[in-house]
Parts: C-alpha cells; structure tokens; sequence
C-alpha cells in the first residue's frame, strides 16, 4: 500500500502503479467493440455479480485459462482503460452506513468518467436484498460540479434520498480491461492501480487485482467461473467505496470490513493470501 497527502498527486500516483503487464494479458485476444457489447445480450444493466480479489500473477494465469473463451472490450484501440469514479454521500454517511450494516435495498450514488470513450454518467446502483443489482444511469460531463437541473430530475425519480444532501466524499482511479463471454450473458472486469483519494490523502494499492464477474442470473458454470474455482480465488464481499471510505475517513466504524482491509493488504505485498 502506498500513501500520498495531497490531491494534485492523484493521477502521478496512479501513474507509478502501473507496471505495463496488463495491455500485454490480453494483447492477443480478439476483440469486440463498446456498441457490440451494448447492443448484444451482456449489457447486463440487471445482473448478478461477484468479486474476487488477486495478485497480478493470479491474474495473469486467470485470463491465459480462458482467453479462448472470451472477447476482450475495445474502445478506439484501446483495450486497458482509464476509470475516475465520484461517489457522494451525505454528512451522516448514509450509504456507507447501510452497507456496513448489511441493509438490504441500500443504494449507491456516483458519477463515473470513462477515459477511453471520454464518456460520463450519472448513476444509481441499487443492491437489492435478494442479492441482485440493478443501475440506473444518465449522460453527463465530466469533471463533477453541482447537480444540474436536468441529474436533480433523474435522480428525483431513481434516487430516493435528497440529492441536494449529497456531496463528494471519495474519488477512486484504476486501470480496467474487460472480457466479454462468447457463450454466456457475462462479462468480467479486471481492475489494477487502485488508487482511493478524498482530496486530502491518497491511498493506492499497486499490486492488487480486482476481478468481478457479471452475470444473469443462472449462469453458473462459465468458463470463468471454473477457473476461478480451479484457482482457489474464491468470492469475496467487497466495495470500492465502502473499502476507500474505511481507509480515508477512520471516524467512522469499519469492523465488517477490516477483514479485506487486511486481505487486500496482504495481497498488494505481494504476500500469501491469509486464512
């Protein structure tokens, strides 16, 4: 893990993280373009997901077992994209509270820009208590400034809280290619050069991977899904936001989520997985 104090540091930060293995993973996998995905059947706007923490070296091994099987996402040549990610929360922490305490139905609101595309949206992501999620989402620009007319009327009808009560309260960076299944209705993302920022401190965790698997639900035994299992990567809970606002803001309570504090700790040292 490495830590910086000052904002203007963010984007060289994340910068040093990268080591220049990712874009070689998938260099020889065939391709699929963003309108193909959008127009084909792994939209997956309703979806299942897991996540699934690893080493670069884990997965680099992941993504040579199923390469064969999946189609890597390309946006104008580019095939390892640039994320920013804006989450609000209001004073009180309501979202990341509800997560902690494992409310069911609980939302999350953010504003995420695609450096790729040079695409951003707005939106609501909603985990419902059956396990399932469902995003909401609206066109915008990027930097974040205040909601305009026009968000405050989406987020009227998708967000039930008041956005007027909602600030900025963290700032995540990664590096993400994603796969496309040739076969199933899923894709799996693979994020590296996690860097958390609230404008103050920047924490970032260089040799960590981020695996998540989206997915219909009853797809389960993709190709992706057996050789996560055949590799011991087993699934994990886990948040980037509620895992950035742990480390950032230390005032509020995070037991449920110091065991992947730990893990991930673990993990971007380069050190055995605990137990």
């Amino acid at each position: 893990m490495e830590v910086t104090t000052t904002d203007s540091r963010a984007k060289s930060d994340l910068d040093d993280s990268r080591s220049g293995w990712f874009p070689s993973a998938v260099r020889d996998i065939e391709s699929i373009s963003l309108a193909e995905v959008a127009e084909g059947k792994t939209r997956l706007l309703n979806r299942v997901e897991s996540k699934h923490l690893m080493t670069v070296g884990q997965c680099k091994r992941l993504i040579q077992a199923i390469s064969d099987s999946y189609r890597v996402l390309e946006v104008r040549d580019v095939r390892v994209g640039r994320y920013e990610t804006q989450y609000y929360d209001d004073d009180s922490f309501t979202s990341y509270i509800q997560h902690h305490n494992g409310k069911g139905n609980r939302y999350k609101l953010r504003l995420r820009h695609y450096e790729a595309s040079g695409e951003t949206y707005l939106e609501v992501k909603k985990k419902s208590n059956k396990g399932s999620t469902e995003k909401q989402r609206m066109k915008t620009s990027w930097p974040p400034t205040r909601f305009l007319p026009e968000e405050e009327c989406f987020l009227e009808a998708a967000f039930p809280y008041d956005c007027q009560e909602f600030r900025p309260v963290l700032k995540t960076g990664y590096e993400r290619s994603t796969l496309v299944s040739t076969e199933f209705p899923e894709r799996i993302t693979f994020d590296t050069a996690v860097l958390f920022s609230n404008g103050k401190q920047n924490i970032s965790y260089p040799g960590l991977v981020i695996g998540e698997v989206k997915r219909e639900k009853g797809v389960k035994n993709s190709p992706a899904q057996r050789a996560l299992r055949s590799m011991g990567i087993q699934e994990r809970s886990f948040s980037k936001y509620c895992v950035g606002v742990s480390l950032l803001y230390d005032q509020l309570k995070h037991n449920r989520f110091k065991p992947n504090l730990r893990f991930i700790a673990g993990l971007s040292q380069g050190g055995r997985q605990p137990c």
